[in-house]
């Protein structure tokens, strides 16, 4: 039987692309292998240039490890790179972020032809939503379910938009189906994602981010968690967080990206926000769920940010009180605007900003777990280590808990009481005793 091996490079979205290539290569007969395989295909990303690097190679490692192999690449950075993946001696099929669904007859044409396969098309041609399921997951006790791709919001800074194409939604029927037959494998956290995942439905009629939540709600019932991968501030409207209020199936935890707590930075950014907006949304939200954990993502050194707008996102960051943030100095990406932009900032203050950042967020992340010290919470076990003997997972409101305990408890909420802060590099996990 052949064996196939599938790399991830980047996010969640593509997480679930490679799960949904998976799921078609085990049907197809082909065996999965985590060393050497017969198949090897390459999910690339390509959202910073150090992106696509790291792809490259990635892409060269494999082929040097596994000699003869059918080596695949698809996902952004040969979209937006092609010829480079290409000229990579050893590529067999190249696609970028359409076509994925063909991946098994693209296999089965190489193995007969024998020659390289180049599949890509215009991102701007891209209308319909390319249906991938995935009805089992390999590694992970909770679930991905992928219900839109693409972006029209053309931040300064991001090579998406181009990579993905214009926002396209799945078909409501089909996210239905899919999550119904995910918790019916026992599934018990669904982690809704997308490139744009608030903006579903901007494609459809009558029918929005909102009503998916809610027919999901009635779905899952009390059967899994609902979790969003990340939302913007907008999308988090008075609708949406009714509907979350009222169904305990929804965690109490968002990711908002910031990306800057400078209204002078966010205007240059094309961000559809302002800081008191931003602010006064949070405000709204901490009213509706109670305990929620706010964590984001913040570009630090983008052309142009002074001194003084850096220390305004580190005083916008400590009043909103995130969680923990997740910070990336400004990378540019030709064919974007901010690419073409002067004063950009050096290499050195851009080190210095991002570690002045970390530090912040582990202060606010100590300040935000520690309100559960001693207190009781529902955790959902994922992971068991076998020389500590310690069983780990999540709180609805994403805090990391670790327990003594034993691979029996994997994929089940069990009800802690958190008895321990524990610093771990530059964040921070908590200990607890199952009740």
């Amino acid at each position: 039987m052949k064996k196939f091996k599938v790399v991830t490079l980047g996010c969640k979205v593509n997480a679930y692309e490679s799960e949904a290539i998976s799921n078609m290569l085990i049907k197809e007969g082909f065996v999965r292998s985590e060393d050497k395989a017969d198949v090897i295909v390459v999910n690339t990303c390509s959202v910073t240039s150090t992106s696509d690097s790291k792809s490259r190679q990635k892409i060269r490692h494999e082929i040097n490890s596994n000699p003869g192999a059918i080596v695949c690449v698809m996902g952004c950075y040969s979209q937006v790179k092609a010829n480079e993946v290409v000229n990579i001696d050893g590529v067999s099929i190249v696609i970028g972020t359409k076509y994925r669904d063909k991946m098994v007859e693209l296999i089965k044409e190489f193995e007969k032809e024998r020659k390289q396969i180049v599949l890509i098309e215009d991102s701007n041609t891209f209308r319909d939503f390319e249906n991938l399921e995935v009805v089992d997951y390999f590694s992970n006790t909770r679930a991905y379910l992928k219900i839109e791709d693409g972006c029209n919001n053309f931040c300064s800074y991001c090579i998406i938009p181009y990579t993905r194409g214009r926002v396209r939604s799945k078909n409501k029927d089909l996210i239905l189906k899919e999550a119904k037959r995910l918790v019916d494998n026992g599934y018990k956290e669904i982690v809704l994602t997308g490139i744009h995942t608030g903006a579903y439905g901007l494609d459809f009629v009558n029918y929005r981010f909102e009503n998916l939540l809610e027919d999901l709600a009635n779905v899952v019932q009390d059967k899994a968690r609902i979790r969003i991968s990340s939302i913007e501030i907008h999308e988090l409207n008075d609708h949406v967080l009714k509907i979350m209020k009222e169904h305990k199936c929804f965690v109490n935890h968002f990711h908002i990206p910031l990306q800057a707590g400078s209204d002078t930075i966010l205007k240059k950014m094309n961000r559809k926000y302002d800081l008191d907006y931003f602010s006064k949304r949070v405000q709204v939200i901490r009213e509706n769920m109670e305990d929620c954990s706010l964590t984001t993502d913040v570009i630090v050194g983008f052309p142009g940010e002074s001194e003084e707008e850096f220390k305004e996102t580190m005083k916008t960051i400590q009043e909103i009180g995130f969680t923990k943030v997740h910070v990336f100095p400004f990378s540019s990406r030709s064919g974007t605007v901010a690419s073409k932009m002067k004063e950009q900032v050096s290499g050195e203050v851009k080190k210095k900003r991002v570690n002045e950042l970390i530090s912040l967020s582990k202060r606010l992340g100590k300040e935000y777990y520690s309100k559960f010290l001693n207190k009781k919470r529902e955790v959902l076990f994922e992971t068991y280590d076998n020389e500590s003997g310690m069983v780990s997972g999540y709180t609805g409101n994403y805090i990391k808990v670790r327990c003594v305990g034993d691979e029996s408890l994997l994929n089940e909420f069990k009800e802690v009481i958190i008895t321990d802060l524990i610093e771990k590099d530059n964040d921070y996990e908590m200990k607890g005793e199952i009740l």
